[in-house]
């Protein structure tokens, strides 16, 4: 199924009426949103894992709004499976729930030290620095270094996407509001006072530059391939 965003595109004939073939269109987006849901349940981040550049821009695009949520989401999910390993190995390293230290005049805040901790942790797998004792006590640590890596490449690639999207200039705009569903392609040829295939051409062309100099820059090569 292709992509809203792949912009299909159909030879004019004169045996189809431009409503119709608006029609049509309009069925095949909401057909490729619809596939775009399916891939955020199917679960971008292990889509992602073994993804090549041109895959992964396709992710982000088709993914576009949900992109860093899905992200964000992920690295909380990861934050808390740490901090419920570390209680685990803190508890049977004392032996027992809810040990008290009697006597001394040092109290500890236990609100305090897990809102600490909490933040502690969540900067630990942003800029996967897991020194100190981050990790400690936690048994799955290189399966969660491993997911934290992964989540910051995808960071820093929707980062790349949208700092390209900022080269075009005056399109800018109209194409990130495009690829926010803010606008579809008969609100742009209404804008730009062009016909639907027009406007799905001038999309295309949009997306097709951005495309290559996003893949470009994640294969090494300076400057893009546009």
């Amino acid at each position: 199924m292709l992509s809203v965003w792949e912009t299909i595109f159909t030879p004019y004939s004169s045996t189809i009426s431009p409503v119709s073939k608006s029609k049509r269109v309009i069925t095949q987006e909401n057909q490729s949103k619809q596939g775009d849901m399916d891939m955020a349940e199917k679960n971008l981040i292990k889509v992602y894992v073994n993804a090549s550049s041109s895959k992964r821009v396709n992710l982000i695009i088709n993914n576009y709004n949900d992109f860093m949520g899905i992200v964000e989401g992920y690295t909380e999910g990861l934050r808390y499976m740490i901090e419920c390993e570390k209680e685990r190995s803190h508890r049977h390293d004392i032996g027992e729930l809810g040990v008290r230290v009697q006597g001394g005049c040092f109290k500890s805040d236990p609100t305090a030290n897990k809102a600490v901790a909490k933040i502690m942790t969540t900067e630990a797998l942003i800029q996967c620095d897991f020194s100190g004792d981050v990790l400690k006590g936690v048994d799955r640590a290189e399966e969660f270094v491993s997911d934290a890596y992964l989540l910051r490449k995808m960071r820093n690639d929707y980062q790349l996407f949208n700092k390209q999207i900022e080269t075009l200039g005056a399109e800018k705009d109209m194409f990130e509001k495009y690829l926010k569903g803010e606008m579809s392609l008969s609100d742009i040829a209404e804008m730009k006072n062009i016909s639907y295939e027009s406007a799905q051409q001038k999309m295309h062309r949009i997306r097709s530059r951005v495309r290559r100099q996003v893949i470009g820059f994640m294969d090494g090569k300076m400057g893009g391939i546009a």
